[in-house]
């Protein structure tokens, strides 16, 4: 009898200290998938793209529900690059040749990642996860430019602690969502493929 309790409080120690265990940080994959209206808009126009990463801190967020900031979230790999590809691609799609940046391009497209933020909160039973992304963007054509920026929060509500997978399926939608308002934003899609003739638009007004 006695060895049966031993081995059950051993038992009850060991999940309990499994529970109250840091969790480690997580480097997490981003690959958005951004979604448009199809169509030719950009008939073939160059534009010059690039991609900037404005964030002040690299740090996505932590996984600690404490506030001990013992686990931090980053993004595997350059987070520009993702962003980029994704929106070469899109460009494509709406008929634009994206090539890089160059400055004084007549036709250019500037997308700043303004945000990207993950925080986690205990609850009762489950935990609560907010994820938040901002991208911004600057189109220049010919002598005229636009600007808009396109915030995104998501609050999620898990049982468990979320694994590298689920996080990176969280941070990946809102980061999908924010690209997708911007590249389907019909005032931004018809500014970009206006026509100009020596600075002066001759389409689109």
């Amino acid at each position: 009898m006695k060895r049966r309790i031993a081995a059950l409080v051993a038992i009850v120690s060991f999940v309990w200290l499994a529970g109250c265990s840091p969790l480690p940080p997580q480097s997490v994959s981003l690959a958005p998938h951004v979604k448009v209206p199809t169509g030719n808009v950009g008939k073939g126009k160059t534009v010059a793209l690039k991609v900037v990463d404005g964030r002040g801190d690299k740090i996505v967020g932590y996984r600690d529900t404490d506030g001990a900031r013992t686990a931090p979230i980053k993004v595997e790999g350059e987070l520009t690059k993702s962003v980029g590809e994704a929106a070469e691609r899109t460009l494509s799609e709406l008929g634009f040749k994206p090539v890089p940046f160059k400055d004084g391009a007549p036709l250019s497209m500037t997308i700043t990642i303004r945000e990207l933020s993950y925080s986690a909160q205990s609850a009762t039973v489950t935990r609560k996860v907010a994820v938040k992304c901002v991208v911004s963007a600057r189109v220049v054509n010919g002598p005229g430019t636009w600007e808009g920026s396109f915030p995104v929060a998501q609050e999620k509500e898990v049982v468990s602690t979320p694994d590298e997978n689920a996080n990176a399926r969280f941070v990946n939608d809102v980061l999908s969502e924010s690209l997708s308002m911007l590249l389907s934003d019909p005032e931004m899609v018809q500014y970009l493929g206006k026509d100009t003739l020596q600075g002066k638009p001759i389409k689109g007004e």
